[in-house]
């Protein structure tokens, strides 16, 4: 599921530079060593879903770092997400007939990642082992390194989701606005020119656009440039009466 990247590309080549960096902040990590593994791990595919991106890290990390690895991962619904480099008999990771692993060849590293985007959190289990030899201290700083760059590549891509949210959300309540701005003025405009009240000024204007069938924000906005509604004799279907509007003289007598 991991997307490969070509290592001359210069997003896979700042990813393998800050992952260098990541890296030399542990003392207890090898970096010479981690080069062709930092190489790897640059080409995982960064998604706000925890499971597109941990589903690349056993491809990742085999053999560069061990001969196996198993990642599960839950974030609590049901099924649980599980996967498996290269992949292992039911009896468990790592338990092949020809290279069985025992426990003392087995690093298991549990993680939790706590959302705070608005997405679900998670947590899940990253098991790596060895058919030759036993895990060193570096190898456990290693594992959880690579489990917290993971993480950090789902953080980032969940942030910069929901900044295109609130970014989104904030140009359709602007536009409202403006909307909302340009709608009151016709409304005042249409109260001005035909003695009405806010309500049936509104409505007239509803009803304008629903027989012109034209959006009320784009009729408001006709209205405030005009400076006038447009003959409501041309806006009414053939067979259908138009409006009219009554006024009230001082004496009460009405005309239209």
């Amino acid at each position: 599921m991991a997307e490969r990247i070509n290592s001359r590309d210069p997003a896979s080549t700042v990813a393998e530079a800050d992952l260098d960096a990541f890296f030399r902040h542990r003392d207890d990590v090898p970096t010479g060593r981690c080069a062709p593994l930092i190489r790897s791990l640059g080409r995982l595919r960064g998604s706000d879903d925890p499971v597109v991106t941990f589903a690349g890290l056993p491809r990742a990390c085999v053999p560069e770092f061990a001969d196996g690895c198993q990642v599960e991962l839950s974030d609590g619904a049901e099924p649980s997400f599980r996967v498996t480099h290269p992949v292992s008999s039911a009896d468990g990771p790592g338990r092949t007939a020809d290279h069985p692993v025992g426990p003392d060849q087995m690093l298991v590293t549990p993680f939790r990642a706590v959302s705070r985007t608005g997405y679900p959190s998670y947590a899940g289990v990253v098991t790596h082992w060895w058919t030759g030899r036993a895990p060193a201290k570096s190898d456990a700083a290693i594992a959880d390194l690579m489990i917290k760059h993971v993480i950090a590549l789902v953080d980032h891509d969940r942030l910069m989701a929901a900044v295109a949210r609130a970014e989104n959300q904030a140009a359709s309540l602007a536009l409202e606005a403006i909307s909302g701005r340009t709608i009151n003025l016709a409304i005042g405009i249409l109260m001005h020119q035909n003695g009405l009240h806010p309500e049936a000024a509104e409505d007239l204007l509803r009803q304008s656009a629903g027989t012109a069938g034209t959006g009320l924000a784009q009729l408001a906005a006709s209205v405030v440039r005009s400076g006038a509604l447009a003959d409501s004799a041309a806006l009414s279907p053939a067979g259908s009466p138009s409006f009219r509007f009554r006024r009230t003289g001082l004496n009460g007598s009405c005309f239209h």
